[in-house]
C-alpha cells in the first residue's frame, strides 16, 4: 500500500497544480494509515466503499479496458466512447465510490478559478454528474446515503469522528453549485457531434 506522501504526490499531479483540498489530504491519511483490523464500523472509507487512487492507478471506466471486440466494432458505442474521451480530461479523477463509479474534481477551463472545484462523478452507466456538497467528503456521503436522512447523519458522524467537518446532516441541506459547463450536457453535445460525423444521426 502506498504511503500518505505517495498518494498526495499522485493526487497533486492529477490536480495539475491546484492545491490538494484539506479533506482529501485527510482521506489519503485514513487510507494509507489504516490499521490491519480496521472494519466498516470504524473506517469511513471502508464504510462508504470509497478508495483514493494510488500512484499509477486508473480504472476501467477511464481507460475503456472493459470494451470487447464486439463493442469496438459497434459504431454507436465508439461514438459514445469518443464523446466520453472529450469530457474525461476536464476532470481530475482521484478515486472510486461504492458502486464502481469514479469521482474527481471538475476542472473545465470555463469554471471560476477562485472557487473550490466542483466534485464530479462518472458512473458505470456512462453518465457524468456534478455532486452536491461543499467538499469531496460531502459528495461521498451524498452518493452513499442519498436522501435517507438517518443513514446520511450516521455516516456524517463517522467522518466527523475522523476529523472531517460536515456542514449538513441530510442531503436536502447540502449546498448545490451549478457548473458553468455541465459535464453531462457537454457529453451529450459531443455524442451528437460524434454520431453526426459517423453518419449515425
Amino acid at each position: 500500500m502506498a504511503t500518505v506522501d505517495q498518494i498526495l504526490a499522485s493526487v497533486a499531479e492529477r490536480l495539475r497544480g491546484r492545491p490538494v483540498p484539506d479533506d482529501l489530504r485527510r482521506l489519503a491519511a485514513i487510507q494509507a494509515e489504516r490499521p490491519a483490523d480496521a472494519g466498516r464500523s470504524r473506517d469511513p472509507l471502508l464504510h462508504t466503499g470509497t478508495v483514493i487512487f494510488e500512484p499509477g492507478e486508473s480504472h476501467a471506466l477511464l481507460d475503456h479496458s472493459y470494451l470487447n471486440d464486439n463493442d469496438r466494432a459497434d459504431p454507436d458505442i465508439m461514438a459514445n466512447i469518443a464523446a466520453i474521451d472529450t469530457v474525461l480530461p476536464h476532470a481530475a479523477w482521484i478515486g472510486t465510490l461504492v458502486d464502481g463509479d469514479v469521482v474527481g474534481y471538475w476542472l473545465h477551463p470555463d469554471e471560476p478559478v477562485g472557487e473550490p472545484p466542483l466534485v464530479v462523478t462518472f458512473s458505470t452507466e456512462g453518465e457524468f454528474d456534478i455532486q452536491p456538497g461543499e467538499s469531496l467528503v460531502e459528495a461521498v456521503i451524498y452518493h452513499y446515503a442519498g436522501y435517507e436522512d438517518d443513514r446520511f447523519a450516521a455516516v456524517a458522524d463517522l467522518y466527523e469522528a475522523h476529523g472531517l467537518p460536515i456542514t449538513a446532516r441530510r442531503a436536502d441541506d447540502l449546498l448545490y453549485r451549478r457548473a458553468v459547463v455541465n459535464p453531462g450536457v457537454l457529453h451529450s453535445k459531443r455524442y451528437e457531434q460524434e454520431c453526426a460525423a459517423r453518419g449515425l444521426s
